[in-house]
């Protein structure tokens, strides 16, 4: 097992989240359907050889039963986007000369090989977190109250009670 496989996780991160998880088995070198891309940047996923080994309920024993809640791939891949993490379009293919699978890719800004702490930035995201985020940083913001004003210019003393200041 080389240095970046025994990196610990970051103080924080409870080790039953999906993102320490996926972390922890793509790290896991018996682990042989999930691994790093050549620049540790993107998860390489062997789709059948996945569903061998961490789906199908009770072939797990030694390597990490229970994994995942998920017993069908869709459902892992649909947690991997609810994550945050996106399929790399046209780099599906061998991860190395020499390999049989067909190995997906699958990308997420703040999970990488060498720097676990940035796990602590992966958030789930739910459908009202993606109408928030949809509507922009105003469709966010509730109007002020009355003791809280916007900047700009306010009216001169007299025009607050309707009366015109010549």
């Amino acid at each position: 097992m080389d240095a970046m496989a025994q990196l610990p996780l970051p103080a924080g991160l409870g080790t039953g989240t999906f993102p320490a998880k996926l972390w922890s088995l793509v790290n896991d070198p018996r682990v042989r359907s999930l691994r790093w891309d050549s620049e540790a940047r993107a998860l390489l996923v062997d789709r059948s050889l996945f569903e061998r080994e961490l789906l199908r309920p009770g072939s797990a024993q030694g390597l990490a039963p229970n994994a995942f809640r998920a017993t069908q791939f869709g459902s892992f891949v649909r947690q991997l986007y609810r994550y945050g993490f996106r399929k790399v379009p046209g780099r599906a293919g061998a991860a190395a000369p020499g390999d049989a699978g067909a190995w997906v890719h699958y990308t997420n800004p703040w999970f990488r090989r060498d720097r676990p702490d940035l796990l602590l930035r992966i958030r789930r995201r739910s459908a009202a977190n993606t109408q928030r985020r949809a509507a922009g940083p105003e469709g966010s913001r509730r109007p002020p109250c009355g003791s809280q004003q916007l900047p700009g210019p306010r009216p001169l003393p007299d025009e607050r009670h309707g009366r015109a200041r010549f």
